[in-house]
């Protein structure tokens, strides 16, 4: 997985280790795989 796919991933991170806890939610870029 490249980079700039990574950064696409809209992410969460949780108070608590957000290195390790957080969550995915769905992105509003409407492009589907």
């Amino acid at each position: 997985m490249a980079d700039a796919d990574l950064e696409a991933v809209n992410l969460t991170r949780h108070d608590f280790h957000g290195e390790w806890n957080y969550t995915i939610s769905p992105n509003s870029l409407g492009s589907e795989r």
